[in-house]
């Protein structure tokens, strides 16, 4: 297929000091295969070693900035402001995508589906000290877990420019769940497609991790500011999220999470080490 007949796909890098991990980052999307291909970096003002990294492979960008900027949902919202794409791809500095065909495989199930306003494909999670492959993420979108929380694969999507015309940008009073709450205005009515193709690596430990705390409030938030979450329904969504956090201190504390971990890897097998 010519290039020309392909739909044109954006990724965006959003950093602010993210010196450790973005060279491999870059890396993954010039070494992509797809040749209907832009990519743009938003850098939020950094202070470290990040502009030299940029600045080494500025002439295989699209473009790239450095300026402050509201947080990442701000910095989301330029790199939408800049793209050309038909598809846009939010490709965080900290992830990096899993192989050269990665937009090939995506991009290709999108066609062969209509070109669906939002497709995503699978992760592989590794952990970020050791290197070693913990295990994939395959998550098939069903709109009633959906509408209780259980989100979609932001790293691995592609979300098609129709999609923010219709729904609007980012919201950046949301500090870590707003693609969520962005998925929330229109995937409950247009759906997600999935893709069974493996699309990004991803680092256990990333901020939604780290803040745990802060995702399940701003995850309650949306749902009820679109009218998704009752009062018992939010009772009920604190005590299920409080019992997993246990259930992991637990685990962790017996010394049983790298069994849980294995059994999940079994039941999602992934690739080899990269």
């Amino acid at each position: 297929m010519k290039p020309e007949s392909l739909p044109r796909v954006s990724v965006l890098t959003v950093v602010r000091n993210g010196e450790l991990t973005l060279g491999k980052t870059i890396a993954s999307v010039l070494a992509q295969d797809y040749p209907a291909l832009e990519y743009r970096i938003i850098d939020g003002a950094s202070t470290d070693g990040t502009l030299e990294i940029i600045r080494r492979h500025a002439e295989r960008l699209a473009g790239w900035t450095s300026e402050p900027d509201q947080g990442i949902a701000d910095g989301f919202n330029k790199g939408i402001a800049q793209a050309t794409g038909d598809y846009l791809m939010f490709l965080n500095a900290d992830d990096h995508l899993a192989h050269p065909r990665a937009i090939s495989e995506l991009a290709a199930h999108a066609l062969a589906h209509g070109l669906p306003q939002v497709v995503y494909g699978d992760s592989d999670l590794y952990d970020p000290d050791t290197g070693d492959l913990m295990y994939r993420v395959v998550i098939n979108y069903d709109r009633a877990r959906f509408l209780k929380g259980a989100t979609i694969p932001h790293p691995s999507m592609l979300m098609h420019r129709r999609y923010f015309e219709r729904f609007g940008k980012f919201d950046p009073s949301y500090k870590i769940a707003m693609d969520f709450e962005l998925f929330l205005r229109g995937v409950p009515s247009v759906g997600a497609e999935r893709a069974p193709v493996l699309v990004t690596n991803v680092e256990h430990g990333g901020i939604s991790a780290r803040s745990r705390d802060l995702v399940v409030e701003e995850t309650i938030r949306a749902l009820k500011q679109h009218g998704h979450l009752s009062r018992a329904g939010e009772m009920a969504m604190r005590a299920r999220y409080a019992a997993r956090g246990l259930a992991r201190k637990g685990a962790e504390t017996l010394g049983l999470y790298p069994m849980l971990r294995e059994m999940r890897q079994k039941k999602h097998p992934a690739s080899p080490k990269r």
